[in-house]
């Protein structure tokens, strides 16, 4: 008995064995507690600069959605077609640039000639004004008089600020006469970029940094930061940024709005994922210590440790939450914009139709009579027949029985212009005759009884002449043109035409008291008319549907009367 028990190995008392298993547990727990946190550190740093990097874009695509319109709609805009071909409508909009500007808070909106002359800018009288510089040097300029849209980043030579040029091109009469650009300064997104103190830039299609919250690696290219990819961390990369020494980031990137953009977030790694390690070897060798007499310590320890890892999570939840619900915004606000362009497309058809409906019902008391006079002759040429028969002459009788069919064509043709003249129509241009088109117009608007007798002269009109355009609009414009002339006091009215360069050009000039200068300057402003009971809008809905048809409406000079031109492609 007692040799077994000398043989067998001294037994370590309960407090040391206790001791030991501590130890070994704490150094094997500090050791994968180190890895585990440096791991889930990592995780989450590249999970909250994804985030970040898409919070940052939003901001970025909600600052160029605001301009990104712009251009295109003054692009189209009477006042600033007007600037460019009249000298004396600039100032007025100078003025209204600078006040669209200081409204948008766009940096700089101005008009350029198709020469490369500025003509008008919002910053007009200021020390930097844009007027008359020359900036066909742009490749704004160039982009847009060649595809009709432009856009480049670049310094400002006058303003030496940076910023994102939008363009578009002016079209009028067929040919470019200019282009509308504006600027985007993006000193407010870089100052909202440089509160978060997370390194962030964007870079255009060839590397080169444009928008920075760093403000010494605007326009230089990427390789110039010299961003080493680590060799423990394959997302991670090593950079030195200026007055720091070099340290680990996590490396972001986005796609933006804008073609070729890229948007670069460096998140600090290095550091943090090492104080997550050293602090989580440190506390657990504390625990595994302490984890004998303190075991209600360590599982405090833990539970408060889970507590902050779902309050981690819950804000990554909520970051997650906050883009996809801005995501969603944006994605509804362009389907609104959508469905706003289609109301007002259909807006202006009817608006079309219900011109063309108040002209018709203008237009019949007058086509009254032209109906009434064939049917005055119809009654009397009936009796004559009715009466020759009874005598037993019946070539007579024939003859007035003739005259009797002619009649009744006449006034068929007269009501069947009257229904087409009412039907909608908005189908794409066809072939179109211009002498029918003008005569179902003098049709429409008759010899002038029961009003001002109107003299319509179209003898000068070339034979066999066509434009590509839809009739009843074609008359509709011509309807109205003829009518204004007739209420105005017009006698006479001239009708010509001519083609050149595949381009028809209508001439209609009228006898009469002509337009006063202030009338003549507002003349396809909506709701400006010196009809008492006119709405203004008869010349803006023509000038509308000739340029829809891929002409024009214009008022020409005039000695005597007033001269309007109507320009439609030529038919072939």
């Amino acid at each position: 008995m007692p040799d077994r028990l000398f043989l067998r190995p001294p037994a370590l008392s309960v407090p040391r064995r206790w001791l030991l298993l501590a130890v070994l547990l704490g150094l094997a727990a500090s050791w994968a507690a180190g890895v585990i946190a440096s791991r889930r550190e990592d995780e989450a740093l590249r999970r909250e600069a994804m985030s970040a990097a898409s919070l940052f874009e939003a901001v970025l695509r909600n600052a160029l959605e605001r301009y990104r319109a712009l251009p295109l709609v003054l692009a189209g805009d009477a006042a600033v077609e007007a600037a460019l071909r009249r000298p004396a409508a600039r100032p007025v909009l100078n003025q209204r640039l600078a006040a669209l500007a200081a409204r948008t808070g766009a940096a700089a909106i101005y008009v350029i000639a198709a020469d490369g002359r500025t003509i008008a800018a919002s910053n007009a009288g200021t020390p930097l004004s844009f007027v008359g510089r020359d900036f066909t040097y742009r490749d704004y300029f160039a982009q847009a008089m060649a595809r009709g849209r432009g856009e480049q980043f670049a310094l400002g030579t006058t303003t030496n600020q940076p910023g994102l040029y939008l363009s578009a091109r002016v079209d009028a009469g067929g040919r470019a006469r200019g282009v509308v650009v504006t600027k985007i300064d993006f000193s407010a997104v870089e100052r909202q970029w440089r509160e978060s103190a997370t390194p962030v830039f964007v870079t255009d299609g060839d590397g080169t940094i444009i928008i920075t919250s760093i403000e010494a690696w605007r326009f230089r290219p990427e390789a110039a930061l010299r961003l080493r990819p680590n060799a423990s961390h394959p997302a991670h990369v090593d950079a030195r940024l200026p007055g720091a020494a070099e340290q680990e980031y996590i490396r972001a990137r986005h796609r933006t709005g804008m073609a070729g953009w890229t948007l670069n977030l460096l998140q600090p790694a290095g550091p943090a994922v090492a104080a997550a390690a050293t602090a989580a070897s440190a506390l657990t060798l504390i625990i595994a210590s302490l984890c004998i007499a303190a075991g209600w310590w360590i599982n405090r320890r833990r539970t408060r440790e889970a507590r902050l890892a779902a309050a981690r999570a819950a804000a990554q939840a909520q970051l997650e939450a906050m883009v996809a619900e801005r995501t969603q915004a944006l994605t509804a606000e362009m389907d609104e914009r959508r469905r706003a362009e289609a109301a007002v497309l259909q807006l202006h058809l009817e608006l079309e139709q219900a011109n063309r409906l108040t002209t018709l019902g203008q237009i019949a008391a007058g086509v009254t009579h032209e109906i009434n006079q064939p049917v005055a002759a119809i009654a009397t040429w009936a009796h004559t027949a009715r009466t020759l028969l009874a005598r037993g002459q019946p070539d007579q009788a024939a003859r007035a029985l003739t005259t009797i069919e002619q009649m009744t064509q006449r006034i068929g043709t007269i009501t069947g212009e009257l229904r087409d003249f009412a039907r909608k129509s908005d189908g794409p241009p066809v072939r179109v005759a211009l002498a029918d088109a003008i005569a179902g117009s003098r049709l429409l608007v008759g010899d002038g009884k029961g009003r001002r007798r109107l003299e319509i002269d179209s003898s000068q009109l070339p034979a066999g002449l066509a434009v590509l355009a839809d009739r009843i609009r074609l008359e509709q414009v011509l309807v109205n043109l003829l009518r204004n002339a007739q209420e105005a006091g017009a006698g006479r009215i001239r009708l010509e035409a001519s083609a050149a360069a595949g381009e028809v050009a209508i001439m209609v000039a009228d006898d009469g008291p002509g337009l006063p200068p202030e009338m003549a300057a507002s003349l396809f402003t909506p709701f400006q008319t010196s009809k008492p009971r006119g709405l203004g809008l008869g010349l803006v809905i023509s000038r509308d549907i000739c340029r829809a048809m891929g002409g024009d409406l214009v008022l020409l000079p005039a000695s005597a009367g007033a001269c309007f031109r109507i320009t439609l492609p030529e038919a072939p």
